[in-house]
């Protein structure tokens, strides 16, 4: 083979190397997308209601897809990530499942009329809980997607004839019922620690505590920790009471700063009803 016809096959070689590169590309980042959209209480395309135990099997395809992936690329890092990742299943199915309890529960407690029920479950809940993923959601592709589930689902709520039915104050109320359980949707534990918490920063700090924060602890410890006497570790030693901890902080604390101003504007947006058509 002469020089310019094997510069030509390689040429047309890597050409097919980088479109597998890039197909394999766009699967891996679409597999991880289905994962971001099918872990919610209702199914994105359909918007029906999506119970605990449905969601190993709706995971399993983007998961192949990944297994695939790890096989051809990087075998021994990311089969690890992946095993991983599936023993979560279970605690996120039992998460989902457990919402969806309290979900029932407390709608019982709010109403125990039949139709009322069947239309928070089924018009009201979905279109307020994708409302809020779209507000909270930053990445464009999931948002864009969270944004088309609560247009569909904001459709079919005022279309319902039950919707219509209901007064601005019943529909306000039942809005806000929605807000604040579809708030109580966890599925990580950031509403106890949070990616910037506490227990976050103290697992993640390898340099070790600085003696300021060692200092601090030790206070909270002793002048603030109560057993369940009601006394503290400094009441039990010194053998008479402390001033509140809290209350003295307080007293001796000058004037706050002034936070910060963000170069962005976040202007957060309530969900009300101001109108149905009729």
């Amino acid at each position: 083979m002469n020089p310019a016809a094997q510069k030509t096959a390689q040429i047309l070689e890597l050409q097919t190397q980088k479109q597998i590169l890039e197909s394999d590309h766009k699967d891996y980042q679409e597999s991880l997308h289905i994962l971001s959209q099918t872990i919610h209480p209702f199914c994105l395309k359909t918007g029906e209601s999506q119970l605990g135990l449905e969601l190993a099997a709706n995971l399993q395809a983007p998961l192949i897809t990944l297994t695939r992936l790890s096989q051809i690329y990087a075998q021994t890092a990311s089969q690890a990530v992946l095993v991983r990742w599936q023993q979560q299943i279970p605690a996120l199915s039992n998460a989902l499942h457990a919402w969806w309890l309290w979900t029932m529960e407390s709608l019982s407690a709010q109403t125990q009329d039949s139709d009322t029920q069947y239309w928070v479950l089924t018009y009201l809940l979905p279109w307020v809980y994708w409302h809020q993923q779209t507000e909270k959601t930053r990445t464009p592709q999931l948002k864009q997607g969270y944004q088309q589930a609560r247009e569909k689902a904001h459709r079919r709520f005022l279309a319902d004839d039950f919707t219509t039915g209901l007064c601005d104050l019943e529909k306000q109320h039942w809005i806000d019922w929605a807000l604040w359980i579809c708030t109580k949707f966890q599925l990580t534990s950031s509403a106890v620690e949070g990616r910037n918490g506490y227990l976050s920063a103290i697992n993640h700090a390898n340099r070790g505590l600085t003696e300021q924060t060692l200092k601090v602890l030790t206070i909270i410890h002793n002048f603030d920790l109560k057993r369940s006497d009601g006394t503290t570790a400094a009441q039990r030693l010194f053998g008479q009471p402390f001033p509140d901890l809290f209350e003295s902080v307080v007293q001796n604390m000058g004037e706050l700063p002034r936070p910060r101003q963000s170069k962005k504007t976040n202007n957060p947006k309530t969900l009300t009803l101001h109108s149905v058509p009729s």
